[in-house]
């Protein structure tokens, strides 16, 4: 009708500058008055794509507390915002391991997993040409990409923080690690080099795991009150659920948070800077520069580049549950 090929009317309707203002004009009006409209599936078909990202949970079914944790359902709000920058929407999976087929079916033209997951040997086995970005630290033996954040520095930052507000006896809430790469051990052995550089003793007795609810944690921060009669600070280093649960804990053990006991969380979830005692943390900057690279650095694997990991600058944001004077950030 329009008397041109199939590829100009595609560029005319998609406001290519290949296509001049009039041409397109005539394609537009005659769109209009036929009441033409692009078949999304039919161009998908075509192109290979689908425009759909899978964002992989990989936990089990029946983990509501893990769903139900803020850093969660932020990551994925970041991801999608991330994502429409580049007219892409999310398809959220919560499942142990990564089907290729949904790559080879064309449901995902990628994946973004939450994490190395139990089992990061099936990631290492998937097909290299699948474009994949997973949010954790990155470890040697791994053929992925990885996107996060130090997390050894940065809590050997937290807890360079809090002995230097005078802190001694500072306990430890972490996550369970029966090996060396977990989140949890690595900030662990930030917290204990800390320790070993300011000369302070270290105790078994400092350190108490906990999962991911406040019921586990406010049991953990108990064990600490128990077993160190002079406690002085927490770094609750599993998350800021974690930190507040151990303040309601030193709270009806008759401590006062900070002037006894300074606490310090991680994550920076929203709700930690409105809490009654605004929360100190360690922000992972998921919102402001980690979806961004993570979604960046799978468009380059969907384009068909090879991504290098990348290392994310996170922050210790300071308020006064650590006891210091003022809220500021160290990058």
């Amino acid at each position: 009708m329009a008397g041109v090929s199939t590829s100009t009317v595609s560029r005319a309707l998609t406001d290519s500058p290949q296509i001049s203002a009039v041409v397109k004009q005539r394609i537009r009006e005659l769109a209009e008055a036929h009441n033409y409209q692009i078949h999304v599936g039919a161009r998908n078909l075509r192109l290979r794509k689908n425009h759909v990202i899978a964002v992989v949970l990989p936990i089990e079914a029946d983990d509501s507390e893990m769903l139900a944790n803020p850093f969660v359902l932020e990551f994925i709000g970041a991801v999608q915002v991330a994502l429409h920058q580049y007219d892409y929407n999310l398809l959220l999976l919560q499942q142990k391991r990564i089907d290729p087929m949904f790559w080879r079916s064309n449901v995902a033209d990628g994946f973004i997993q939450l994490g190395h997951g139990s089992a990061p040997e099936l990631l290492n086995a998937l097909p290299p040409d699948i474009p994949l970005v997973v949010w954790g630290p990155q470890f040697s033996d791994r053929r992925y990409c990885t996107v996060g954040i130090d997390n050894w520095k940065l809590a050997q930052q937290a807890v360079n923080h809090l002995i230097s507000l005078g802190r001694r006896r500072i306990g430890i809430l972490c996550g369970g690690f029966g090996k060396d790469d977990t989140e949890s051990y690595l900030r662990y052995r930030g917290y204990r080099e800390a320790l070993t550089l300011a000369d302070i003793p270290f105790s078994p007795a400092l350190v108490a795991f906990t999962e991911y609810g406040s019921v586990s944690a406010y049991q953990a921060a108990n064990q600490l009150i128990r077993q160190v009669y002079d406690l002085d600070a927490i770094f609750a280093a599993h998350s800021d659920i974690v930190a507040l649960a151990a303040i309601e804990a030193l709270r009806q053990s008759g401590r006062y948070v900070p002037e006894d006991v300074a606490v310090v969380g991680f994550d920076n979830v929203g709700f930690g800077m409105h809490f009654g005692l605004p929360l100190t943390t360690i922000s992972q900057e998921i919102k402001t520069t980690g979806a961004r690279v993570l979604v960046e650095t799978l468009m380059k694997q969907i384009a068909g580049e090879t991504t290098p990991s990348v290392i994310i600058e996170g922050k210790l944001i300071v308020r006064q549950s650590c006891g210091a004077a003022h809220t500021h950030a160290h990058s």
